[in-house]
């Protein structure tokens, strides 16, 4: 059977995708995502790391299908950049691969050059000489090149924890057995027996929002409230504060996919629900980013 050509099918499918949205013209952070990715599906990172190469299309499919629905939607250039990343990031990965397997098959060369040159006479020992030499720099120039690519994961790395102490500026953070846990005050967020989200609880969430983009991870928001009033009406007041942020992350550019809603009620006090205080504790919102599967 005769495969299809990896840069033929990318081409196709990013034609496609241009058709799709009419002769509206792609941002460029959609365009760059879209070369980056027939980059990653022609080079080596599709050989040596399928699996990011197939995370990249995925998320390139979703900056593509919102173009298509609603190109002026601001979320496109947002997906397209995670897209782009997952691409890039497919590209490093692979290429540090490589690189370790260069340098494990330049080592296992020399190991082979030495052997060799104990079974040689003198006369062969200078020349050998040069050749293990040459050899030593391509290793150090590869070592040095793994090195790089080691630096660029550190640097992803730290990242994702600058996001953490971001979001604890603004927001109690802390770590339990569901994962990160990001909790918010009702009233920061929304007027009593209301879901409408205040002006300053966007701000908020912006933050929030811009620093757990690039985690990748699943989320789920939970609405609290106290005891007062009737259990039916807490537990739809409190879903539909938990769907009030939820949406509004979404929009800020958290794939709808890995987001989802939760009304608690007055399930899960973390106080009494006698005092004002205690009762102020209770109702709150919960954003938790679940650990990566």
């Amino acid at each position: 059977m005769k495969l299809t050509n990896p840069t033929i099918l990318a081409g196709s499918l990013v034609l496609a995708a241009v058709g799709c949205a009419g002769q509206r013209t792609p941002p460029q952070s959609l365009v760059d995502a879209r070369a980056d990715y027939v980059h990653a599906m022609d080079g080596i990172a599709m050989q040596l790391d399928p699996t990011d190469v197939h995370e990249a299309k995925v998320a390139l499919d979703r900056a593509e299908q919102v173009f298509q629905d609603t190109p002026d939607d601001p979320r496109v250039g947002d997906l397209a950049i995670v897209a782009d990343r997952k691409a890039l990031l497919a590209q490093a990965q692979a290429s540090t691969i490589k690189a370790q397997q260069e340098t494990q098959q330049a080592a296992a060369q020399i190991e082979a050059n030495r052997t060799a040159q104990l079974q040689a006479t003198r006369g062969q020992l200078s020349q050998t000489r040069q050749v293990l030499g040459a050899t030593q720099m391509q290793l150090q120039e590869q070592e040095k090149a793994a090195t790089a690519q080691q630096e660029k994961m550190r640097d992803l790395e730290t990242r994702l924890k600058d996001a953490r102490d971001t979001i604890a500026k603004i927001a109690s953070v802390r770590e339990d057995d569901r994962g990160m846990v990001i909790s918010l005050p009702s009233e920061v967020l929304f007027k009593t027996a209301k879901y409408d989200l205040k002006p300053g609880a966007m701000a908020k969430l912006d933050q929030i929002a811009e620093a757990l983009k690039a985690k990748e991870q699943p989320i789920v928001v939970y609405g609290y409230t106290d005891t007062v009033g009737t259990r039916e009406f807490n537990m739809m007041l409190s879903q539909q504060r938990a769907q009030s942020v939820r949406d509004y992350l979404v929009g800020k550019g958290i794939p709808n996919d890995l987001v989802n809603a939760q009304g608690k009620g007055p399930d899960d006090p973390v106080s009494d629900n006698v005092s004002v205080e205690g009762r102020a504790q209770n109702r709150r919102v919960e954003i938790v980013v679940l650990p990566k599967k």
